[in-house]
C-alpha cells in the first residue's frame, strides 16, 4: 500500500485549521490537499479489501449522502449500522454518508445479545437499519425498522447503493451543517447494566482525532492500523479521525486471528499499530511461531488496560525498531484523554500518563475541588472532544457532565511528574482485554434462572486478557445447574465476551452488617477453596 502519492501536498493541520468544520468539510479539505493519498483500507462484505484515497472518500461520502436522502433520511435522523469489521468498507461509508447530510450514525454492537439490541434500537429509534443479509432475519425479528442490506442484489427493494455508482449532484459538504450538531451515537460498553448512547458532534469527533493523532505523533506518511471493532468509539472517533485529521491512512482490521493481523500489517506496510494489551500479547506469541516483515512499524500504541512490564519488554525484544506508548480515553471523552509517551516506559508502566494536547485532566475531591499531587481524587476530563451527553438521558448527563467537566467516576493519583495512575475503580466493571463488561448485566442475566437464589460477579485474573468474569452463585435449596447449562443461558442474554468463564458455587455470599454483598471478600474466599471442583459441579471454563 503506497504511503504517499506524488503531487499531493499533505500540509499538517493545526487545531485552528479544523476547529469549526464539519466532518464532510474535513474530508473535502484533505481531498484538495492530497487527493491520491490512501485514506482508508477496509474489508468489503463482498470479500475484497478496498483502498480508498481521500478524493474517493470525499466523493463517496457525498454519493452516500445523496442516496440516503433519496431513501427519506434527513438531517437529525438516526441510521443504525449493524455491520462488523468484515464489512468495514460499507460501515464506514454509510457513516460518512450520514455525516454529509447531517444525519446521525449509530454503530451497533454486532456481538450483543438480543435483549441488549432491542434496548439499543428502542432507545435510538432509527429511521433506517443498515445490515447484511446474513443478519437480516434476526433483526427483522427484533425490530420493525426499515432495512438496507449492503449485500442484497442491486434490484432488491432493500438494497444498499454502493457509492461506486450513483451521483453526488446537488450535495456540497459546506451546506448549512452546524459543526456542533450530533454526528454519531456511540454506546458505552458496560458501566451500567444498560448501555447508554453517547452523543458526539462533528466537532467533538474531529477534536478527538486531533488530540489522539497529536499524542500518537501521526503524520501524512503514516499508515495507522487498529484492532478496533466498528461499533466502538475507537474506530470512527479514534482510528478514522486521528488518521484523517493528520492526513494519514487508516487500516481497519477485519479478521480476529493474530496471524491475520500481522499479515495485514505486513501487506499494508503499517507504520503505527494500536490495540489493547491482550491483542498485542497474542501477536507477540504468534511472532514466536512465524516470521513477519514489519520493518516499517515505528510505534506500538496500546490502551483499554495497562500493559504488563513483562509484555513491554517482549515488545522491545520482538520489534526493537518500534517505540511504545500507553493511551487512555473513554467513549464520553472522545475517546481523547491521556497518553504516556515512549520515554516514560517501562519506568512508569501502569500509569495512564498526562493529558493529551487540547485536553485537561484533574483529580477532585467529593466537593469537586482539585486535590494536590499524591492525594487520591476522582478523575475529571475537559476538552473539545468531550461528548454532549447521553441520548435521551438528562439525569445521567447532568450527573456525569458537570460544570464543563466529564466526571469519570474513577479514582486516580497524580505523581510528582504530573502523570496519573488509577488507584480504584468506582464502577463495577470487568475489563476483558479492553472490552468493558458490566458485572450488573451478567448478574441480571443469571438471576433470570429460577434455580439461582443470588449471584455476584467479579473479575478473575487472566494472563493475557487481564480479567475475565467469574460468577459466584448461591443456588436455591435442592437446585443445581452445571457450567454448560449456565453458559447456554448466558449466551441468550449477553455478548459472547461477557459470558463468565469461571463458576463458583457457594453456600452464601459475604455481606456487611447492612446486608450489602462484599465483593471485595470474594477473591480471598474462592482462593481458599481447594479447587472449583471441590466446591461445585461447575469447573472453571
Amino acid at each position: 500500500m503506497e504511503s504517499e502519492a506524488p503531487h499531493d501536498n499533505p500540509l499538517p493541520l493545526s487545531w485552528d485549521a479544523v476547529s469549526g468544520k464539519t466532518l464532510g468539510q474535513l474530508l473535502e479539505l484533505r481531498a484538495r490537499q492530497q487527493p491520491h493519498r490512501v485514506a482508508l483500507s477496509a474489508q468489503s462484505i463482498q470479500g475484497f479489501r478496498d483502498r480508498l484515497t481521500y478524493a474517493q472518500l470525499a466523493l463517496f461520502s457525498r454519493r452516500m449522502g445523496v442516496w440516503l436522502r433519496a431513501t427519506g433520511i434527513g438531517s437529525g435522523d438516526r441510521v443504525a449500522i449493524y455491520l462488523a469489521n468484515d464489512a468495514g468498507r460499507e460501515a464506514v461509508l454509510t457513516a460518512l454518508g450520514c455525516f454529509a447530510i447531517g444525519a446521525v450514525a449509530v454503530p451497533m454492537n454486532t456481538r450483543a445479545a438480543d435483549d441488549d439490541l432491542v434496548h439499543a434500537l428502542d432507545l435510538v429509534n432509527p429511521a433506517l437499519l443498515v445490515c447484511g443479509t446474513a443478519s437480516a432475519a434476526r433483526l427483522q425479528r427484533l425490530t420493525r425498522t426499515r432495512q438496507a442490506q449492503v449485500d442484497a442484489p442491486a434490484h432488491a427493494a432493500t438494497a444498499w447503493q454502493d457509492p461506486l455508482h450513483g451521483t453526488d449532484a446537488g450535495l456540497s459538504a459546506a451546506v448549512g451543517l452546524d459543526p456542533d450538531s450530533p454526528a454519531c451515537l456511540l454506546f458505552t460498553s458496560g458501566t451500567t447494566s444498560r448501555s447508554k448512547a453517547v452523543v458526539h458532534s462533528h466537532q467533538s469527533m474531529i477534536a478527538a482525532g486531533f488530540a489522539v493523532g497529536q499524542a500518537v505523533g501521526l503524520g501524512a506518511s503514516d499508515l495507522y492500523q487498529g484492532a478496533f471493532p466498528f461499533f466502538t468509539s475507537s474506530c470512527l472517533n479514534l482510528g478514522c479521525m486521528a488518521s484523517w485529521v493528520h492526513g494519514a491512512g487508516f487500516v481497519l482490521e477485519h479478521l480476529p486471528g493474530n496471524a491475520d493481523r500481522l499479515r495485514l500489517a505486513e501487506s499494508e506496510q503499517s507504520t503505527v499499530y494500536h490495540g489493547v494489551p491482550a491483542v498485542i500479547q497474542y501477536m507477540l506469541d504468534e511472532c514466536e511461531r512465524g516470521t513477519y516483515a514489519l520493518g516499517r512499524l515505528r510505534r506500538i500504541a496500546y490502551g483499554g488496560a495497562p500493559m504488563p512490564v513483562a509484555a513491554i519488554e517482549r515488545i522491545a525484544q520482538t520489534w526493537p525498531w518500534a517505540d511504545q506508548m500507553q493511551i487512555w480515553g473513554m467513549t464520553e471523552s472522545g475517546p481523547a484523554g491521556a497518553s504516556l509517551p515512549p520515554h516514560w516506559l517501562p519506568a512508569k508502566a501502569g500509569m495512564i500518563g498526562a493529558a493529551m494536547p487540547n485536553c485537561e485532566l484533574r483529580a477532585v475531591d467529593e466537593n469537586d475541588q482539585p486535590v494536590p499531587a499524591g492525594e487520591p481524587g476522582e478523575l475529571c476530563f475537559r476538552g473539545p472532544s468531550m461528548a454532549q451527553g447521553y441520548f435521551e438521558n438528562p439525569q445521567e448527563s447532568a450527573n456525569t457532565f458537570r460544570d464543563g467537566w466529564l466526571h469519570t467516576g474513577d479514582i486516580v493519583v497524580q505523581d510528582e511528574d504530573g502523570l496519573f495512575r488509577f488507584v480504584d475503580r468506582s464502577k463495577d466493571v470487568i475489563n476483558r482485554g479492553g472490552l468493558k463488561v458490566s458485572s450488573a448485566a451478567i448478574e441480571n442475566a443469571l438471576q433470570r434462572l429460577p434455580q439461582i437464589q443470588e449471584v455476584a460477579v467479579i473479575p478473575f485474573p487472566h494472563p493475557k486478557l487481564g480479567e475475565e468474569a467469574a460468577a459466584c452463585i448461591v443456588f436455591r435449596p435442592g437446585a443445581a445447574l452445571d457450567a454448560e447449562r449456565l453458559e447456554a443461558h448466558c449466551v441468550q442474554w449477553l455478548a459472547d465476551y461477557a459470558v463468565p468463564r469461571h463458576w463458583f458455587i457457594l453456600e452464601s455470599l459475604p455481606r456487611n452488617p447492612m446486608g450489602k454483598v462484599l465483593k471485595r471478600d470474594l477473591p480471598a474466599l474462592i482462593a481458599r477453596l481447594d479447587s472449583a471442583a471441590d466446591s461445585s459441579p461447575c469447573e472453571p471454563q
